[in-house]
């Protein structure tokens, strides 16, 4: 769920906050990769209730409240205090609100954010969207899983901490150090605690394949302290929630400075989910979000808790190939595609983005609300948008290939990075490429789209308006992000030094008349440096008597 000014100062800021280590960026390949680190505790294995009966005993909110009610009742006899809270949707649309456009840098237009609002507690110093917690507090979200999709996860970040002279300015570890302080005073991580919780691994009532972990009940704990998480089991366990439905994730102190004043860190749980299967499902499902958002606090400081041990990544794509098999393939499309557009297209260097949670927190560096649920590839191509501007996306279709559930690519302005064209696995991509190399076996798994300001009558074609909906201006450069969610056969994102990176074409599709005026633009502009201050019609220049129209130096 996770950037203005001239030209030159959008493309040196994305370099640096985007990673372009080599010559110039790509908001995704870096190289991978996220892997357990050592010293840090293995993931507590999440094993479903197989074969057990379904429940569904929140999906009604009715219901759903009289347990809450009943578990406030109990723990406030036990000596805790609960406070509820709410949720915030970032999608497409509420992320083209101002008041939302720090919160949707970067965002997926394909999959809807929950982001929490979490109460606050007495004399605690409040973060939008995020929060400061005492080690012995707990954070419940009581809920419904999705209808059926391609993915849902939950992600507890790292969000932002009190700065420290030498804190990086950049992303994934590659920024600069600064010496002076932010404005607010705050160092942004965004980074992930942990591998989220997702379909492959979430416990909830079911027969443990990916698809039954949708539209299921299930109870999330997310706390410091294991003493309160056994408190809150136990009590919902009184009130008839099967424990088989818990979910528990630790928050540790080895990474987190708790606190509730202003120099202590601020978390931030984030819900993403993408690509339902029914429409109208999503939008009921989203249109009253069947959850229960619970803060629950001792009365009384707690003397004593048991932290957790900080939680290891599960390892990616471990038993994968690689998509070599692939490269003579792209190589042969990317070939009849210069045929079609032009051999002096210019193409840009795609490369991995090196989006590694643990080293963003170890290091104090920014992670851009990271998901190690999805392998990420990006391409910053430099250029401006024209109106006669024509870019190629060529790429692996992950799905196809059998290396994600679902992948997408979107086309970002780097003035807001806010999303303003994408397309999918999800019928956009397969039969792309027929045109292109219609006998290769392995044409399905790849994909060849265009994004120009005006598509009419051209397939596979995404439309960049210079102005409306979906619109782009001229002078903002791109960036294109290609992102791969869910290795089929883990329970993490593929591992992105196992994929191709995509490639990014660009070509100028001027007409003559276009190329006539810009021939006299440049004329008017030698004219002009040579004879400063003449300006009438027919003027010769060096020897050439030429009648020449001032045109104007843009």
């Amino acid at each position: 769920m996770a950037m203005k000014n001239i030209l030159y100062q959008h493309q040196n800021r994305m370099l640096t906050a985007l990673n372009i280590c080599r010559s110039w960026f790509s908001i995704s390949l870096l190289i991978p990769i996220i892997c357990a680190t050592e010293g840090k505790g293995p993931r507590e294995p999440r094993l479903r209730d197989r074969g057990a009966a379904t429940n569904q005993i929140f999906r009604n909110h009715d219901q759903r409240n009289g347990y809450v009610n009943n578990f406030i009742v109990e723990m406030d006899k036990a000596g805790y205090e609960v406070r509820t809270g709410d949720f915030e949707i970032f999608s497409t649309e509420t992320c083209k609100l101002p008041k939302n456009a720090f919160y949707c840098l970067g965002n997926n237009p394909n999959s809807p954010y929950a982001a929490s609002n979490i109460p606050v507690i007495p004399n605690q110093v409040p973060f939008s969207y995020g929060t400061r917690m005492r080690e012995d507090e707990a954070i419940v979200l009581i809920g419904v899983t999705p209808p059926l999709a391609k993915y849902f996860g939950f992600t507890f970040y790292y969000n932002n901490v009190e700065y420290n002279v030498g804190d990086s300015n950049g992303g994934y570890g590659k920024g600069v150090p600064t010496l002076k302080e932010p404005e607010d005073g705050r160092s942004h991580i965004q980074a992930s605690l942990e591998d989220p919780i997702n379909p492959s691994n979430m416990n909830v009532t079911s027969d443990g394949s990916y698809e039954d972990a949708f539209n299921k009940d299930f109870v999330l704990i997310s706390s410091p302290d294991q003493n309160i998480v056994s408190t809150i089991k136990d009590q919902l366990i009184k009130l008839g929630v099967p424990e088989s439905i818990f979910n528990v994730q630790g928050l540790s102190s080895e990474t987190i400075d708790f606190g509730i004043e202003e120099k202590h860190d601020v978390v931030s749980p984030l819900f993403r989910m993408a690509f339902f299967d029914d429409e109208d499902d999503m939008k009921d499902y989203l249109r009253s979000i069947p959850w229960s958002l619970l803060r629950v606090t001792p009365k009384v400081m707690a003397n004593e808790t048991i932290p957790f041990d900080r939680i290891g990544r599960d390892v990616r794509s471990a038993d994968a190939t690689t998509q070599e098999y692939l490269r003579p393939s792209m190589n042969q499309l990317v070939r009849e595609i210069r045929k079609e557009i032009g051999r002096d297209g210019l193409e840009a260097r795609s490369l991995a983005v090196e989006a590694d949670p643990d080293r963003c927190i170890d290091e104090r560096t920014k992670c851009f609300f990271e998901n190690t649920d999805s392998a990420y590839f990006g391409n910053f191509p430099g250029r401006l948008f024209p109106e006669y501007g024509h870019f190629v996306v060529i790429g692996v279709n992950h799905v196809e290939a059998g290396y994600a559930r679902y992948s997408s690519v979107t086309l970002y302005g780097a003035r807001e990075f806010i999303s303003v064209g994408s397309f999918t696995s999800v019928g956009d991509m397969k039969g792309s490429v027929d045109r292109y190399i219609p006998d290769d076996p392995y044409k399905d798994q790849f994909y060849a789209m265009h994004f120009k300001r005006n598509c009419t009558g051209m397939e596979y074609c995404i439309d960049v308006p210079l102005e409306g909906e979906g619109s782009m201006v001229a002078r903002d450069t791109q960036i294109f992000m290609d992102r791969a969610y869910m290795d089929p056969n883990g329970t993490n994102g593929p591992d992105p030094a196992k994929l191709l990176p995509f490639r990014v074409i660009y070509i100028e599709e001027q007409p003559l008349s276009s190329k006539v005026s810009l021939g006299k633009e440049r004329f008017s502009q030698i004219r002009k440096r040579l004879f400063p201050g003449k300006d009438d019609k027919n003027t010769t220049v060096q020897g050439l008597n030429v009648p020449y129209p001032p045109y104007p130096i843009e």
